[in-house]
């Protein structure tokens, strides 16, 4: 669900000027900007983003990102792989609440079904949701191959991806809205059990699995509340954007990883002013929302109260959303913390609840840029792997 925007003939012209100069970039920080903690594919990856931060404004990079919508992207995926796929867009009504009756489009849902699986009844179900600052869709190169990944490790019987509506054409409680009618058609109309459903997403996904899970607890006022019978299998938060920005700098690493990650502080401004999250709601400020402690102690409860039997929270040392992520996970979640690099044998995630991962060098969603370039013995894709194998 995304508006494409053509480009003027003369912004097209200008945007094509761009090209040298991206591509000189890209050469310079690729030399310059070395990390011992990273592969050259990681490196050249990071450079590549870095370098089009640097060279495209943002309304261009908008449109180079947006010309491919997330259907298009999945469609696109499972065709060329083989993988068979059928998508249900929901009923308009399932959107509609209260004063916003009418006002959201019915969300889109993706099944795939991994091609060593023949029938998708029954079992373990990975339901993701894909970031991009609730503005970009899905990116097949990036997200896709890490998806199904994700899916055979955990031997999920099926992936399921929310194709959800974009800011600023949809800000919020958009985005949350349709997060619920996803999850309620997956319970009532396909009969999967929370026991069955691992919930997956990364960046604006990852936040987005914190608001669904907070409505459990505490119902927004924007969709009706959901019962749920029973526990969560499980929860991978991957570099989660779990916190609004502050008016003022109060977390360092937002400063410290400025020249390390490929997205600074002005970027996510951006994006959260087209997103316009309310800074109040634990819906949107997942850390500092009001009521954040008692929500997160019932959905993180241990023993039969809490919502989700294992979670994990995966970060890079080198992103400028680490702090945020150290304190919803140590705070909130009461996860365990460990540091892990290229050489730490990733097996010791194997059956860990409540874990926090920090991986040393790497950037936000490394695991996304790995997937672009082919490259799967990053730190953060191996520690996700492992875990999700002791489910």
């Amino acid at each position: 669900m995304v508006t494409k925007r053509e480009l003027s003939k003369w912004d097209r012209l200008a945007l094509l000027g761009l090209f040298p100069l991206f591509a000189a970039r890209l050469l310079v920080f690729f030399a310059i900007r070395r990390s011992p903690a990273l592969h050259w594919r990681q490196r050249l990856a990071l450079s590549f983003l870095q370098a089009q931060r640097a060279t495209f404004p943002p309304h261009y990079l908008r449109w180079l990102i947006r010309r491919t919508t997330t259907s298009e992207a999945i469609v696109g995926y499972s065709v060329k792989q083989g993988i068979p796929h059928k998508s249900v867009t929901l009923d308009a009504a399932t959107t509609a609440y209260g004063d916003i009756q009418g006002g959201i489009p019915a969300p889109t849902i993706h099944f795939l079904t991994p091609t060593s699986v023949k029938d998708d009844g029954g079992g373990t179900t990975l339901f993701y949701f894909h970031g991009g600052g609730f503005v970009n869709p899905l990116r097949g190169p990036a997200h896709m191959p890490f998806i199904m990944r994700c899916a055979a490790a955990c031997g999920a019987k099926q992936a399921v991806v929310l194709e959800y509506c974009l800011a600023p054409e949809h800000p919020y409680p958009a985005q949350l809205v349709q997060c619920i009618a996803a999850l309620r058609y997956l319970l009532d109309e396909t009969g999967r059990r929370p026991d069955e459903l691992v919930l997956a997403g990364d960046s604006a996904g990852g936040q987005l699995i914190g608001a669904l899970l907070a409505h459990l607890v505490q119902p927004s006022p924007y969709a009706a509340p959901v019962k749920l019978d029973g526990k969560f299998r499980a929860a991978l938060f991957v570099s989660p954007f779990v916190r609004l920005p502050p008016t003022t700098g109060d977390y360092d690493s937002y400063e410290t990883n400025r020249k390390k990650d490929y997205i600074d502080r002005p970027q996510v401004d951006e994006f959260m002013g087209a997103f316009k999250g309310r800074n109040d709601e634990i819906w949107t400020n997942l850390c500092h929302g009001k009521g954040s402690d008692d929500v997160w102690k019932q959905v993180f409860a241990r023993g039969p109260q809490g919502l989700v039997r294992k979670k994990m929270i995966i970060v890079g040392t080198a992103e400028i959303l680490l702090d945020c992520c150290r304190v919803f996970a140590e705070t909130h979640v009461r996860a365990e913390t460990v540091v892990a690099n290229r050489d730490t044998d990733c097996r010791e995630f194997k059956g860990k609840d409540t874990v926090l991962v920090e991986c040393e060098g790497e950037v936000h969603v490394q695991v996304a840029l790995d997937s672009a370039v082919g490259y799967q013995k990053g730190t953060m894709e191996r520690a996700i792997m492992s875990w999700l194998a002791g489910l």
